[in-house]
């Protein structure tokens, strides 16, 4: 990026010893633009870079590459009718075990993301058992204090079937996003 003094439009009135100053570049708007940049070259260089065939590989190479950049916790199943959970990264200390050892059948979010074939955002998710409960019986929404999510399938072209599913949560805050969130009180 370059920033320079500008020169005077044309036809502005004003002192020939005046410049024309231009507003300040957006600094936090370029700081974002290259992060998702950085982001786009490292998904681009773990894709291209992974075993040609594995899918298994390139799920969790690109797994790698949003966690703890894009997302706090990365999941992967793979498969659309009998799925698996592959991948599971999420924040240290946190309960990453519990998740692995989920059943993807038992996540209503990640059944409907296989089945209907489109993404799915949800911020300050209403339903805490939308994607499951662990085998401690807890939502995983509550455990891992998801602020937002966001369930992708995943398709080896653009008009074939499901292959799998990303899913992705956000805990807390992040820069440029809102402050922590209340937590919903669940009735007893």
């Amino acid at each position: 990026m370059v920033l320079e003094p500008g020169t005077r439009p044309a036809g502005s009135r004003g002192s020939q010893q005046e410049t024309f100053r231009p507003p300040a570049p957006d600094l936090g708007e370029a700081t974002r633009h290259a992060a998702r940049m950085d982001l786009a070259d490292a998904m681009t260089t773990a894709l291209l870079t992974a075993p040609a065939g594995d899918r298994a590989a390139v799920l969790e190479r690109a797994a790698g590459v949003l966690h703890p950049r894009f997302a706090d916790w990365v999941i992967a199943d793979e498969g659309a009718a009998r799925q698996r959970r592959t991948t599971v990264l999420g924040p240290k200390g946190a309960p990453v075990a519990d998740v692995l050892a989920q059943a993807p059948a038992a996540c209503p979010l990640v059944i409907e993301a296989a089945r209907g074939g489109a993404p799915m955002l949800q911020v300050r998710p209403e339903d805490p058992d939308s994607f499951g409960c662990d085998a401690s019986g807890a939502p995983v929404l509550v455990r891992a204090q998801v602020t937002s999510l966001l369930c992708v399938p995943l398709r080896g072209r653009s008009d074939g079937p499901v292959e799998g599913v990303l899913t992705l949560f956000r805990s807390g805050a992040r820069r440029g996003s809102p402050s922590r969130w209340p937590r919903r009180r669940r009735p007893t």
